[in-house]
Protein backbone atom coordinates (compact mmCIF):
# COMPACT_ATOMS: atom_id res chain seq x y z
CA UNK A 1 0.00 0.00 0.00
CA UNK A 2 1.64 3.25 -1.19
CA UNK A 3 1.03 6.97 -0.65
CA UNK A 4 -1.09 8.56 -3.39
CA UNK A 5 1.15 11.67 -3.33
CA UNK A 6 4.75 10.38 -3.15
CA UNK A 7 4.13 6.70 -4.03
CA UNK A 8 6.18 5.49 -1.07
CA UNK A 9 5.06 2.61 1.13
CA UNK A 10 2.79 3.57 4.07
CA UNK A 11 3.84 2.12 7.43
CA UNK A 12 1.54 -0.26 9.38
CA UNK A 13 0.84 2.23 12.19
CA UNK A 14 0.09 5.04 9.76
CA UNK A 15 -2.37 2.79 7.88
CA UNK A 16 -4.54 2.53 11.00
CA UNK A 17 -5.26 6.27 10.75
CA UNK A 18 -4.82 6.87 7.01
CA UNK A 19 -4.54 4.13 4.38
CA UNK A 20 -3.96 6.55 1.48
CA UNK A 21 -1.20 8.98 2.55
CA UNK A 22 2.07 8.56 4.45
CA UNK A 23 1.74 11.91 6.25
CA UNK A 24 -0.76 14.66 6.97
CA UNK A 25 1.26 17.06 4.82
CA UNK A 26 1.02 14.81 1.77
CA UNK A 27 -2.73 14.38 2.28
CA UNK A 28 -3.11 18.19 2.38
CA UNK A 29 -1.09 18.70 -0.81
CA UNK A 30 -2.95 15.97 -2.67
CA UNK A 31 -6.42 17.03 -1.47
CA UNK A 32 -6.03 20.72 -2.34
CA UNK A 33 -6.03 19.98 -6.05
CA UNK A 34 -8.79 17.36 -5.98
CA UNK A 35 -11.29 18.49 -3.36
CA UNK A 36 -13.30 20.78 -5.64
CA UNK A 37 -13.72 18.12 -8.30
CA UNK A 38 -14.68 15.43 -5.76
CA UNK A 39 -17.38 17.59 -4.22
CA UNK A 40 -18.80 18.49 -7.62
CA UNK A 41 -19.17 14.77 -8.34
CA UNK A 42 -20.83 14.25 -4.96
CA UNK A 43 -23.30 17.03 -5.71
CA UNK A 44 -24.18 15.40 -9.03
CA UNK A 45 -24.80 11.99 -7.44
CA UNK A 46 -26.31 12.80 -4.04
CA UNK A 47 -27.83 16.23 -4.60
CA UNK A 48 -27.21 19.54 -2.88
CA UNK A 49 -29.56 18.86 0.03
CA UNK A 50 -27.32 16.14 1.50
CA UNK A 51 -24.20 18.26 1.53
CA UNK A 52 -25.72 20.47 4.29
CA UNK A 53 -25.35 23.67 2.34
CA UNK A 54 -21.66 23.17 1.51
CA UNK A 55 -20.74 23.74 -2.12
CA UNK A 56 -17.61 22.67 -3.99
CA UNK A 57 -16.56 26.31 -4.12
CA UNK A 58 -16.79 26.71 -0.35
CA UNK A 59 -14.80 23.56 0.38
CA UNK A 60 -11.73 24.98 -1.38
CA UNK A 61 -11.73 27.89 1.07
CA UNK A 62 -11.49 25.80 4.27
CA UNK A 63 -8.58 26.91 6.37
CA UNK A 64 -5.62 24.61 6.94
CA UNK A 65 -6.05 24.58 10.73
CA UNK A 66 -9.69 23.46 10.31
CA UNK A 67 -8.53 20.52 8.19
CA UNK A 68 -5.96 19.62 10.84
CA UNK A 69 -8.66 19.57 13.52
CA UNK A 70 -10.78 17.25 11.41
CA UNK A 71 -7.88 14.85 10.93
CA UNK A 72 -7.18 14.73 14.66
CA UNK A 73 -10.87 14.08 15.29
CA UNK A 74 -10.68 11.14 12.90
CA UNK A 75 -7.91 9.57 14.97
CA UNK A 76 -9.99 9.93 18.14
CA UNK A 77 -12.96 8.29 16.41
CA UNK A 78 -10.78 5.31 15.38
CA UNK A 79 -9.51 4.87 18.96
CA UNK A 80 -13.00 4.97 20.49
CA UNK A 81 -14.37 2.64 17.83
CA UNK A 82 -11.62 0.09 18.43
CA UNK A 83 -12.29 0.20 22.17
CA UNK A 84 -15.98 -0.50 21.59
CA UNK A 85 -15.13 -3.37 19.26
CA UNK A 86 -12.80 -4.99 21.81
CA UNK A 87 -15.57 -4.75 24.41
CA UNK A 88 -18.03 -6.47 22.06
CA UNK A 89 -15.47 -9.15 21.21
CA UNK A 90 -14.82 -9.81 24.89
CA UNK A 91 -18.47 -10.03 25.86
CA UNK A 92 -19.15 -12.43 23.01
CA UNK A 93 -16.78 -14.98 24.54
CA UNK A 94 -18.69 -15.28 27.85
CA UNK A 95 -21.04 -18.29 28.09
CA UNK A 96 -24.70 -17.53 28.55
CA UNK A 97 -27.73 -19.53 29.57
CA UNK A 98 -29.91 -18.13 26.86
CA UNK A 99 -31.43 -20.42 24.29
CA UNK A 100 -29.53 -20.33 21.00
CA UNK A 101 -30.83 -17.90 18.42
CA UNK A 102 -32.66 -19.45 15.48
CA UNK A 103 -30.48 -20.10 12.49
CA UNK A 104 -31.01 -18.20 9.29
CA UNK A 105 -33.04 -19.99 6.65
CA UNK A 106 -30.11 -21.08 4.50
CA UNK A 107 -26.47 -20.11 4.00
CA UNK A 108 -25.60 -17.40 1.54
CA UNK A 109 -22.80 -18.34 -0.87
CA UNK A 110 -19.53 -16.51 -0.40
CA UNK A 111 -19.21 -14.60 -3.66
CA UNK A 112 -16.89 -11.80 -2.60
CA UNK A 113 -14.08 -13.21 -0.42
CA UNK A 114 -11.51 -10.81 0.96
CA UNK A 115 -8.09 -12.51 0.95
CA UNK A 116 -5.24 -11.23 3.03
CA UNK A 117 -7.06 -10.44 6.26
CA UNK A 118 -5.34 -11.21 9.52
CA UNK A 119 -6.66 -13.73 12.00
CA UNK A 120 -7.96 -10.86 14.14
CA UNK A 121 -9.88 -9.43 11.20
CA UNK A 122 -11.41 -12.87 10.55
CA UNK A 123 -12.60 -13.04 14.17
CA UNK A 124 -14.19 -9.61 13.75
CA UNK A 125 -15.89 -10.74 10.56
CA UNK A 126 -17.35 -13.79 12.27
CA UNK A 127 -18.49 -11.67 15.22
CA UNK A 128 -20.28 -9.25 12.92
CA UNK A 129 -21.86 -12.07 10.92
CA UNK A 130 -23.07 -14.01 13.96
CA UNK A 131 -24.14 -11.27 16.36
CA UNK A 132 -25.30 -8.29 14.31
CA UNK A 133 -28.96 -7.57 13.88
CA UNK A 134 -30.95 -10.23 12.06
CA UNK A 135 -29.78 -11.37 8.65
CA UNK A 136 -32.24 -13.36 6.55
CA UNK A 137 -30.93 -15.62 3.81
CA UNK A 138 -32.83 -17.53 1.19
CA UNK A 139 -31.63 -19.89 -1.54
CA UNK A 140 -35.08 -21.41 -2.29
CA UNK A 141 -34.12 -24.96 -1.33
CA UNK A 142 -37.36 -25.21 0.63
CA UNK A 143 -39.50 -23.78 -2.15
CA UNK A 144 -41.67 -20.66 -1.95
CA UNK A 145 -43.38 -21.14 1.42
CA UNK A 146 -42.02 -17.82 2.71
CA UNK A 147 -43.09 -15.87 -0.37
CA UNK A 148 -46.58 -14.54 -0.86
CA UNK A 149 -48.41 -12.84 -3.71
CA UNK A 150 -51.80 -12.51 -5.31
CA UNK A 151 -51.67 -16.01 -6.74
CA UNK A 152 -51.85 -18.99 -4.39
CA UNK A 153 -50.26 -21.55 -6.73
CA UNK A 154 -46.51 -22.14 -6.84
CA UNK A 155 -46.74 -22.74 -10.60
CA UNK A 156 -46.51 -18.97 -11.12
CA UNK A 157 -42.78 -19.05 -10.26
CA UNK A 158 -40.40 -21.60 -11.77
CA UNK A 159 -37.75 -23.46 -9.74
CA UNK A 160 -35.13 -25.72 -11.34
CA UNK A 161 -31.55 -26.54 -10.40
CA UNK A 162 -31.55 -24.12 -7.48
CA UNK A 163 -32.54 -21.21 -9.72
CA UNK A 164 -35.81 -19.28 -9.53
CA UNK A 165 -37.63 -17.58 -12.38
CA UNK A 166 -39.99 -14.96 -10.89
CA UNK A 167 -43.29 -14.03 -12.56
CA UNK A 168 -45.98 -12.07 -10.70
CA UNK A 169 -44.79 -10.12 -7.66
CA UNK A 170 -44.09 -12.17 -4.54
CA UNK A 171 -42.95 -10.64 -1.25
CA UNK A 172 -40.58 -12.33 1.19
CA UNK A 173 -42.74 -12.51 4.32
CA UNK A 174 -39.94 -12.47 6.98
CA UNK A 175 -38.74 -9.11 5.61
CA UNK A 176 -42.06 -7.24 5.69
CA UNK A 177 -41.71 -5.79 9.26
CA UNK A 178 -38.38 -4.14 8.42
CA UNK A 179 -37.76 -0.46 7.69
CA UNK A 180 -34.01 0.03 7.18
CA UNK A 181 -31.93 -2.76 5.66
CA UNK A 182 -29.55 -3.90 2.95
CA UNK A 183 -30.88 -6.17 0.23
CA UNK A 184 -28.33 -8.37 -1.55
CA UNK A 185 -29.10 -10.83 -4.30
CA UNK A 186 -27.41 -12.72 -7.11
CA UNK A 187 -29.26 -12.96 -10.38
CA UNK A 188 -29.03 -12.89 -14.15
CA UNK A 189 -31.04 -11.36 -16.96
CA UNK A 190 -32.51 -13.95 -19.30
CA UNK A 191 -34.67 -11.61 -21.35
CA UNK A 192 -34.72 -7.80 -21.10
CA UNK A 193 -34.50 -7.18 -17.31
CA UNK A 194 -34.34 -8.31 -13.70
CA UNK A 195 -36.96 -6.69 -11.41
CA UNK A 196 -37.26 -6.27 -7.66
CA UNK A 197 -39.32 -4.44 -5.04
CA UNK A 198 -38.47 -2.99 -1.62
CA UNK A 199 -40.35 -1.31 1.23
CA UNK A 200 -43.24 -3.51 0.09
CA UNK A 201 -45.98 -3.61 2.72
CA UNK A 202 -48.09 -5.71 0.31
CA UNK A 203 -48.37 -6.37 -3.42
CA UNK A 204 -50.13 -3.03 -3.98
CA UNK A 205 -47.68 -0.71 -2.19
CA UNK A 206 -43.95 -0.80 -2.89
CA UNK A 207 -40.96 0.78 -4.61
CA UNK A 208 -39.95 -1.02 -7.82
CA UNK A 209 -36.65 -1.13 -9.71
CA UNK A 210 -35.66 -2.75 -13.00
CA UNK A 211 -32.12 -3.34 -14.22
CA UNK A 212 -32.56 -3.53 -17.99
CA UNK A 213 -30.67 -4.26 -21.18
CA UNK A 214 -31.87 -1.11 -22.88
CA UNK A 215 -30.73 -1.70 -26.46
CA UNK A 216 -28.68 -4.14 -28.52
CA UNK A 217 -25.61 -3.03 -30.39
CA UNK A 218 -23.83 0.11 -29.17
CA UNK A 219 -22.23 -0.06 -25.72
CA UNK A 220 -22.88 0.67 -22.90
CA UNK A 221 -26.32 -0.89 -23.14
CA UNK A 222 -27.72 -0.79 -19.58
CA UNK A 223 -30.49 1.22 -18.01
CA UNK A 224 -32.41 1.49 -14.76
CA UNK A 225 -36.14 2.03 -14.31
CA UNK A 226 -37.65 2.98 -10.95
CA UNK A 227 -41.14 3.88 -9.82
CA UNK A 228 -43.54 3.65 -6.90
CA UNK A 229 -46.77 1.64 -6.69
CA UNK A 230 -49.47 3.05 -4.39
CA UNK A 231 -52.83 1.30 -3.96
CA UNK A 232 -52.02 -0.86 -6.97
CA UNK A 233 -51.31 2.06 -9.32
CA UNK A 234 -47.88 2.75 -10.80
CA UNK A 235 -46.65 6.32 -10.40
CA UNK A 236 -43.66 8.45 -11.39
CA UNK A 237 -41.71 6.07 -13.62
CA UNK A 238 -38.14 7.25 -14.27
CA UNK A 239 -35.75 5.64 -16.76
CA UNK A 240 -32.02 6.36 -16.54
CA UNK A 241 -29.10 5.25 -18.74
CA UNK A 242 -26.23 3.53 -16.93
CA UNK A 243 -22.49 3.44 -17.72
CA UNK A 244 -22.62 -0.37 -17.76
CA UNK A 245 -22.63 -3.17 -20.28
CA UNK A 246 -24.95 -6.04 -19.35
CA UNK A 247 -25.06 -9.49 -20.90
CA UNK A 248 -27.76 -12.12 -20.87
CA UNK A 249 -27.04 -15.15 -18.69
CA UNK A 250 -24.26 -13.47 -16.69
CA UNK A 251 -24.56 -13.36 -12.89
CA UNK A 252 -24.69 -9.92 -11.31
CA UNK A 253 -24.62 -9.15 -7.60
CA UNK A 254 -27.01 -6.33 -6.73
CA UNK A 255 -27.07 -4.46 -3.43
CA UNK A 256 -29.80 -2.05 -2.38
CA UNK A 257 -29.29 0.06 0.75
CA UNK A 258 -32.60 1.24 2.22
CA UNK A 259 -31.97 3.80 4.95
CA UNK A 260 -34.52 6.42 5.98
CA UNK A 261 -35.66 8.24 2.87
CA UNK A 262 -32.56 7.45 0.77
CA UNK A 263 -32.05 4.42 -1.46
CA UNK A 264 -28.69 3.43 -2.97
CA UNK A 265 -28.25 0.72 -5.60
CA UNK A 266 -25.00 -0.88 -6.75
CA UNK A 267 -24.14 -3.63 -9.23
CA UNK A 268 -20.99 -5.68 -8.61
CA UNK A 269 -19.82 -2.98 -6.19
CA UNK A 270 -20.41 -0.03 -8.55
CA UNK A 271 -22.90 2.59 -7.36
CA UNK A 272 -25.47 3.18 -10.10
CA UNK A 273 -28.40 4.96 -8.43
CA UNK A 274 -29.17 7.24 -5.50
CA UNK A 275 -32.62 8.70 -4.92
CA UNK A 276 -35.01 9.77 -2.16
CA UNK A 277 -38.69 9.38 -1.28
CA UNK A 278 -40.71 9.55 1.94
CA UNK A 279 -44.06 7.94 1.09
CA UNK A 280 -43.29 4.35 2.17
CA UNK A 281 -41.49 3.96 5.50
CA UNK A 282 -41.59 0.19 6.08
CA UNK A 283 -41.91 -3.03 4.13
CA UNK A 284 -40.05 -6.04 2.78
CA UNK A 285 -38.47 -7.15 -0.47
CA UNK A 286 -39.91 -8.95 -3.45
CA UNK A 287 -39.23 -9.99 -7.04
CA UNK A 288 -41.26 -10.09 -10.23
CA UNK A 289 -41.10 -10.20 -14.03
CA UNK A 290 -43.56 -8.51 -16.36
CA UNK A 291 -44.64 -9.54 -19.85
CA UNK A 292 -41.66 -9.92 -22.18
CA UNK A 293 -39.19 -10.12 -19.30
CA UNK A 294 -37.40 -13.08 -17.78
CA UNK A 295 -34.70 -13.36 -15.12
CA UNK A 296 -32.99 -15.91 -12.88
CA UNK A 297 -32.63 -15.46 -9.11
CA UNK A 298 -30.09 -17.60 -7.20
CA UNK A 299 -30.06 -16.29 -3.63
CA UNK A 300 -31.29 -13.38 -1.54
CA UNK A 301 -30.05 -11.82 1.70
CA UNK A 302 -31.59 -9.05 3.80
CA UNK A 303 -29.61 -7.51 6.69
CA UNK A 304 -31.41 -5.22 9.12
CA UNK A 305 -29.54 -2.06 10.11
CA UNK A 306 -31.74 -0.65 12.86
CA UNK A 307 -30.21 -2.18 16.02
CA UNK A 308 -27.27 -0.76 17.99
CA UNK A 309 -25.05 -3.74 17.27
CA UNK A 310 -26.04 -3.67 13.63
CA UNK A 311 -24.87 -0.06 13.34
CA UNK A 312 -21.54 -0.94 15.00
CA UNK A 313 -21.14 -3.88 12.63
CA UNK A 314 -21.80 -1.64 9.65
CA UNK A 315 -19.23 0.87 10.94
CA UNK A 316 -16.46 -1.69 11.40
CA UNK A 317 -17.14 -3.41 8.10
CA UNK A 318 -15.35 -0.42 6.51
CA UNK A 319 -12.07 -1.10 8.38
CA UNK A 320 -9.36 -3.43 7.02
CA UNK A 321 -6.67 -4.38 9.51
CA UNK A 322 -3.05 -4.69 8.32
CA UNK A 323 -1.50 -8.15 8.00
CA UNK A 324 2.00 -9.20 8.85
CA UNK A 325 4.22 -9.81 5.83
Amino acid sequence: MVCLFCHKRIGPLRRLADRRFCSADHRKKFTTARSARALREAEDLYGFENLQGTSWRAITQVKADEKSERRSGFGTTIFVSLAVLFLILTLSEFPTNRAPAPRSMSPMPETNPRPGKSGFAQVIGKLIQNNSSGTLREDFRSGFGNWEGLRASDSDWGLAGGEVRPASLRIWKPSTPLANYELDFLGAIDRKSIDWAFRASDVKNYYATKLIIAKPGALPNAGLIRYIVLDGRERERVELPLPLTLERGVDYRVRVSVQGNRFLTSVNGQLISSWMDTRLSRGGVGFFSEDGESSVLKWVSVSERDSFLGRIASHFSLITFPTAR
